[in-house]
């Protein structure tokens, strides 16, 4: 097996801060194949980056989140006249770091299944999702360089968020991989503003039919639309149940339904209890 160079933390990581975080735009930085003592994530904030892993060449489009572990071995290649036009975020942080967030995230969260699959853990954001995180991330800068404990304290508050909220579901081997157009509309419909609205919204963001949207559901996650909606209202509706004390009446309708004996009728199904049992029993 070829050799590569090793980076270690002690020479590329702040010992205080125990994280850095890097902006690259194009061939401003050329990195040969190497590995770390370390790991990294890096979002692809524009272009198309070809990621040399692990023996292989991938296409990285705008929006890849990707998790680097310690023995991967990678490299960013330069080899068309539009990687120029390419730019990324590159987030090292020490194995303490990470050693700690997953132990606090407990054992529902697949952490053994992130590091142990032969290829890194690569997510598919939604362009909000990618300006939201890359907005996250630009706080640090704010932030007095020299205040270490501050820079530690925010890097690790925008990482626990990034694995909780794009790494904690990944699918089963046995499943197939879902499209990036899908994955990106179930982002987006996780958004109260959407979830709410329904159907038409999932239509409008995908520019999909209604059928083939169906179809898609059915085959990729095993769910119709229609218990996807309910789910995603329900949740939301639990939620306003036992955090606060709005009447069951303008939670129906905050949550997206138009028929209260409709979210009576679904809610009951899915808790087996009605609401207002629900808020008495939990809150």
């Amino acid at each position: 097996m070829e050799n590569y160079p090793r980076l270690t933390a002690k020479d590329n990581i702040d010992t205080e801060a125990e994280c850095l975080y890097r902006y690259v735009r194009g061939e401003n930085d050329i990195f040969y194949p190497h590995s770390h003592d370390f790991y990294e994530i890096f979002i692809t904030i524009s272009g198309t980056i070809t990621h040399f892993i692990n023996g292989t060449t991938q296409k990285l489009p705008q929006g890849s989140l990707v998790f680097i572990r310690p023995d991967d071995v990678h490299a960013y290649v330069y080899d068309t006249p539009d990687s120029t036009k390419t730019a990324y975020i590159n987030f090292a942080f020490s194995r303490e770091t990470i050693t700690l967030l997953f132990c606090y995230l407990s054992d529902s969260f697949p952490s053994k299944q992130l590091l142990s699959c032969d290829m890194p853990p690569t997510i598919s954001l939604s362009n909000l999702e990618k300006e939201r995180l890359v907005q996250k991330i630009n706080e640090l800068n704010i932030i007095n360089w020299n205040d270490k404990s501050s820079l530690k304290l925010k890097s690790r508050a925008i990482l626990a968020d990034i694995f909780v909220r794009f790494f904690s579901n990944l699918p089963n081997n046995s499943q197939q991989a879902i499209p990036l157009w899908l994955s990106q509309l179930l982002s987006d419909m996780e958004l109260h503003e959407n979830f709410t609205v329904g159907l038409e919204q999932m239509i409008l963001l995908s520019k999909k039919s209604r059928e083939h949207i169906a179809r898609s559901m059915k085959k990729y996650c095993n769910i119709t639309i229609s218990e996807y909606i309910n789910d995603l209202r329900l949740n939301h509706a639990s939620n306003l149940l036992l955090n606060t004390n709005t009447p069951i009446l303008e939670i129906c309708f905050a949550s997206g339904f138009q028929s209260t004996s409709y979210f009576y009728k679904v809610f009951k199904k899915k808790y087996k209890i009605s609401p207002t049992e629900f808020r008495k029993l939990y809150s």
